[in-house]
């Protein structure tokens, strides 16, 4: 186990919102080899000193980035009763590949964002 993790440099080019770059960074220092994880919204808000609302926003903003993906919310419990459950967030694996290793990286968000407008 280590005291620190890796952000790449390029994530300063993605033009992120103070709390965006918390949240992200915070799920970051959370994912495990396979770039998974799955901290609370509340554990992720007060490890970043925000409101849960604030984490929700920036964790749907993320996901339209295509920067992380989210699943779960709810699980089926014993006896078929569904409970609330941890999401589960992921590094989406393209935007590794893809993203980071791109030398046009803003202009491919550009695009991205105004495609999706």
């Amino acid at each position: 186990m280590t005291n620190f993790f890796i952000v790449p440099n390029e994530v300063f080019d993605l033009n992120l919102k103070p709390q965006q770059f918390a949240v992200l960074c915070y799920i970051l220092k959370c994912c495990d080899e396979s770039s998974t994880c799955y901290p609370s919204i509340h554990t992720i808000a007060e490890a970043c000193a925000i409101s849960d609302n604030t984490v929700r926003e920036s964790i749907k903003f993320l996901c339209k980035r295509k920067i992380i993906t989210k699943s779960g919310g709810f699980t089926v419990g014993k006896y078929g009763k569904i409970q609330s459950s941890s999401y589960l967030f992921s590094i989406n694996p393209n935007f590794y590949d893809e993203g980071f290793g791109r030398d046009n990286l803003v202009e491919y968000y550009k695009n991205e964002d105004s495609a999706t407008s």
